[in-house]
């Protein structure tokens, strides 16, 4: 499987979080942050998350799809999750299952970023064979 194949996927997984963020928040809420996020404020936060998810999502396998600024895509889910790290690692008292869910979302960040650098590289090459 090539980068570009790898990254789409990455971006499949996205959108999936995000349709499920977007249709049961509270769910998704209590996933990743314990039971005592039921309120009527934690569902709009929630359905605010999966759109945001969705569309970067969907932005980017589309941009890949395309061949066109994909690689600018990724690195805009790099930052978006990187900042939901920085949010969730920095807070004081929050609870271990924050921590662990910042923790993935660093680890998505690096990911997302090595996977848009390789295919900023792949770009490149395509442009000088051409």
């Amino acid at each position: 499987m090539d980068n570009r194949q790898r990254a789409i996927y990455l971006c499949r997984t996205r959108v999936g979080l995000g349709i499920v963020m977007m249709l049961a928040p509270r769910t998704g809420s209590r996933l990743g942050f314990g039971s005592g996020n039921d309120s009527q404020g934690a569902a709009a936060l929630g359905r605010a998350f999966g759109v945001r998810e969705a569309v970067l999502g969907t932005g980017a396998a589309i941009a890949l799809s395309e061949r066109e600024g994909g690689q600018n895509w990724l690195s805009m889910t790099a930052v978006a999750d990187a900042v939901d790290a920085a949010a969730m690692l920095l807070t004081p008292r929050l609870p271990l299952r924050v921590r662990l869910v910042g923790v993935l979302a660093a680890a998505s960040a690096v990911a997302q970023f090595l996977v848009a650098q390789e295919i900023a590289r792949d770009e490149a090459g395509e442009l000088a064979v051409h």
